[in-house]
């Protein structure tokens, strides 16, 4: 049985470098804009890949990671996005995005999940609930009373007087809307054809 325990030992030391050298990181990353203020609600990329956390309201993200990422960002729908290099041994990580900068920037190659915020999980859930006159079903959206033009029943998005694409609007975090506006007929005449479908107008905190 000493022989057998001896053995053992010895076994583990050699297989401890293995053990031990497998990574395991953990990363305190705070997102702040241009005035040094936290940006709750901030979508958070590791390395291209949506996570299906946000910051809190703290503009905190806590994660911890098997490998040493290459590149993290952080997107705000209100204020703009950041992508920055990771340095290796680095956990205590600050974002800074600047209010419109890359705005409309859109997500290509990005892993889809779902962000968690307190009452509703995404934009579609909250228009679902909470706005009357459109049909939601899944990610696709019309205003009722409006006919398919040319084959395309999307409506304009706005948000924040910008017009975006639906990949950015679709980031948008319920907990950051203001205000909802729905547009028909004559109010969508100063958007001309790109209004054809209906306007649905987005301000945020």
């Amino acid at each position: 049985m000493k022989n057998f325990k001896i053995v053992l030992f010895l076994l583990l030391i050699s297989l401890s470098p293995n053990i031990f050298s497998q990574e395991n990181i953990k990363l305190f990353i705070k997102v702040k804009d241009e005035k040094n203020k936290p940006v709750p609600g901030a979508v958070i990329l590791i390395d291209d890949v949506k996570q299906n956390r946000v910051a809190n309201l703290q503009g905190v993200f806590k994660i911890r990671l098997q490998k040493a990422p290459k590149t993290i960002t952080a997107f705000s729908p209100v204020i703009g996005v950041n992508k920055i290099d990771y340095q290796n041994g680095q956990n205590n990580i600050t974002i800074k995005i600047s209010k419109g900068e890359n705005l409309l920037y859109k997500e290509k190659n990005l892993k889809e999940q779902s962000v968690n915020p307190q009452q509703f999980a995404t934009i579609y859930d909250y228009l679902r609930g909470n706005v009357p006159g459109l049909n939601v079903s899944g990610t696709n959206i019309t205003i009722r009373g409006f006919n398919t033009v040319n084959g395309n029943t999307e409506p304009l998005f706005i948000v924040n007087g910008t017009p975006v694409e639906k990949s950015t609007f679709s980031l948008i975090i319920p907990l950051e809307i203001e205000k909802i506006t729905v547009l028909k007929g004559a109010e969508t005449a100063r958007y001309g054809v790109r209004g054809a479908n209906g306007v649905i107008v987005v301000d945020t905190k």
